[in-house]
């Protein structure tokens, strides 16, 4: 019991750590706010809308997880319910927030949860962002694949396939305005980095 409350708490200052705190941090120093989603039929508003969702289910998933009785109908993965698998997973899910944290510090200012128009942002390509071009998206799709490690069932495979996805799409949708951007600079990262590692 104790360890599935621990996922509880950890998942709690996850959200905490990840998207409030630096958010914050830049409208505090910039007066900018970093949630640049709008109310639209875009697609990069409605890419923000499922992802939202699959944050709920998430939360949802790792609340259930502390009453087994309700549990069971997340349909369990049986055999992936493996000791090792499940300290694996606990790892992966620290050192990806550890990562995540990284990559948002070497961000600075330019920390964003979609895409901003009205303020050109400085193009980071050191530390991590020399070693991956989206490193705080692989930190999250990493976190994810821990999640799953650690409650093997239908449902964190489901999430994990469709943030996938969703990421995939975002990542290009945010690389076409960062090429109008930043322009042959940009262009000339991309051939060095790779769009995940």
């Amino acid at each position: 019991m104790l360890e599935k409350m621990y996922v509880f708490v950890f998942l709690l200052l996850y959200f905490i750590i990840v998207f409030i705190f630096p958010t914050v941090r830049v409208k505090r120093k910039t007066g900018i706010n970093a949630y640049v989603f709008n109310n639209t039929d875009s697609l990069q508003d409605y890419i923000r809308k499922v992802l939202t969702l699959i944050n709920f289910i998430v939360f949802f998933i790792v609340l259930v997880n502390l009453f087994p009785l309700v549990y069971q109908y997340f349909i369990p993965v049986k055999w992936l319910e493996i000791s090792i698998l499940k300290y694996i997973g606990f790892i992966i899910i620290h050192l990806a927030l550890l990562w995540i944290v990284m990559a948002q510090v070497q961000m600075s200012n330019s920390w964003r949860v979609g895409i901003d128009l009205s303020t050109k942002t400085e193009l980071k390509t050191n530390g991590l962002f020399s070693v991956s071009r989206n490193p705080v998206f692989l930190g999250m799709l990493v976190t994810l694949i821990g999640i799953l490690f650690i409650l093997p069932n239908a449902i964190t495979l489901l999430v994990f396939v469709v943030t996938t996805l969703l990421f995939q799409v975002q990542v290009r949708l945010e690389e076409e305005y960062l090429a109008k951007t930043h322009g042959k600079t940009y262009l000339n990262y991309c051939k060095k980095v790779g769009r995940w590692f």
